[in-house]
């Protein structure tokens, strides 16, 4: 029985990388054969300066754990040189620190982007076309449509600066911006124009 459950999810992280490699015009899943398993334990590593694509491919050979990203977001950024004992996820974090993308862990599962950023930026675009119109129909004065502005720019800026200087957006930063969200939100509701 252990068998079988071993050939099962062996057979189902060949089709994963299989089918990641496959998509490889759009997303590479840098990973290490189907047999190796990721490590979570801190282990040594020891990478020059690079560009990230090249320092995500061997911290997947290094650790054994697949990392799923964008190409097209890559574009030409480089990873500092990473010397040292680390878990996988420090690593990680510290390859990406500084290029302005994010380093996501989910089920066990690593994915560099920026959809943290691109939801607060929709976010704040979607409140921007709120405060626009609540200022357009009379509803907000100049001063306080300039006030809310200039608070959803604090958010846009200090979020973009966190997630560069971090290399991740932490759940209790996330859940900061969404009350500062909720309570602009509030302020345009209609019963408060």
């Amino acid at each position: 029985m252990r068998h079988q459950m071993l050939v099962r999810h062996i057979g189902q992280r060949l089709f994963r990388i299989t089918a990641c490699l496959l998509l490889a015009g759009t997303t590479v899943s840098a990973s290490m054969a189907a047999s190796a398993a990721c490590q979570i334990q801190a282990m040594a590593y020891d990478y020059p300066e690079q560009r990230l694509d090249q320092a995500l491919q061997q911290f997947a050979h290094t650790s054994g754990c697949p990392v799923e990203v964008d190409t097209s977001q890559l574009g030409d950024r480089q990873a500092p040189a990473l010397q040292g004992k680390f878990t996988p996820d420090a690593a990680l974090i510290q390859l990406v620190r500084g290029s302005g993308l994010e380093v996501h862990l989910d089920d066990g599962h690593y994915r560099v982007n920026q959809s943290d950023r691109e939801r607060i930026n929709d976010r704040i675009e979607t409140l921007r076309y709120r405060i626009e119109s609540a200022r357009d129909s009379d509803q907000l004065t100049q001063n306080d449509a300039r006030t809310l502005d200039t608070q959803l720019e604090a958010i846009r800026t200090q979020s973009d600066q966190l997630i560069t200087e971090q290399g991740f957006l932490s759940a209790a930063e996330m859940a900061s911006y969404e009350r500062l969200f909720a309570w602009l939100e509030g302020r345009l509701a209609p019963s408060s124009l």
